[in-house]
């Protein structure tokens, strides 16, 4: 397990999974790359309803077969925009929570 594991991001990886977690915080943009900040901002100009389409359309791609990267990255929107729903859109660095 230690040799799957070895890199920071493959660690990262399974711990967001098995906990079913994520680092990165849309509420005030914390643990995001710049790609997940990118995905963020663009997804705040949207409803909530285009949020949960998204949503439905990410579940739909779960069980196909892709690259490792793309997988990866189809998860974290996914945890994003749970997050977004969760949290009503509060922008990065906003006290709306």
């Amino acid at each position: 397990m230690c040799d799957e594991l070895g890199e920071e991001e493959m660690m990262t990886a399974y711990v967001e999974e098995a906990g079913n977690t994520s680092l990165c915080d849309v509420v005030d943009g914390s643990g995001c790359d710049e790609r997940e900040m990118g995905y963020i901002v663009k997804m705040k100009a949207k409803t909530e309803a285009d949020w949960r389409a998204q949503m439905e359309r990410i579940a739909k791609m779960e069980g196909g077969s892709m690259k490792s990267e793309l997988k990866q990255w189809m998860m974290k929107r996914k945890k994003i925009l749970k997050q977004l729903v969760a949290a009503g859109g509060a922008s990065p660095g906003s006290d709306e929570m």
